[in-house]
């Protein structure tokens, strides 16, 4: 069976509502977007479970890393039928608490699943486009030839 519209929805909502969550510093609405033994990997690792995600973000936002930042999701494609699916979409993360610039840009590749609560991420995985770091490294020689 295809997932009808509905369920479409719903699983685009997840994602959608993941990232406010992160935008908000929301941490448990954040962890509890995964099924208890899901896995985020990314670019800092892969952690696996709810402590793990949570022992991540925790410091992710401890070290200003979302301080300011507001996440904007586009391009969204979602594949599957029955109680799982796959979903694809591009996030673009801009500051705006200063004049506003881009961040980072990337693709999440996720896999999710049917639960009575709702659908939740089994895997979400977050490829990270390289001009982020390309930016960070021209900054770190533009303030290394300044000392």
């Amino acid at each position: 069976m295809s997932l009808s519209v509905e369920d479409k929805l719903a699983i685009i909502e997840l994602s959608n509502a993941h990232v406010r969550a992160l935008d908000n510093h929301d941490v448990d609405t954040w962890v509890s977007a995964w099924l208890p033994d899901g896995k985020f990997i990314a670019t800092y690792g892969t952690f696996v479970g709810h402590d793990a995600i949570r022992e991540f973000i925790n410091g992710h936002i401890a070290a200003g890393k979302e301080d300011g930042a507001r996440h904007l999701m586009t391009n969204y494609t979602v594949d599957g039928d029955g109680d799982s699916a796959t979903i694809t979409c591009a996030v673009t993360k801009i500051q705006v608490e200063k004049p506003p610039f881009i961040i980072a840009s990337g693709i999440y590749a996720d896999s999710v699943v049917r639960t009575a609560d709702g659908w939740k991420f089994e895997s979400r995985q977050l490829d990270v486009d390289n001009g982020v770091f390309a930016r960070a490294e021209a900054e770190a020689a533009d303030a290394a030839s300044q000392r």
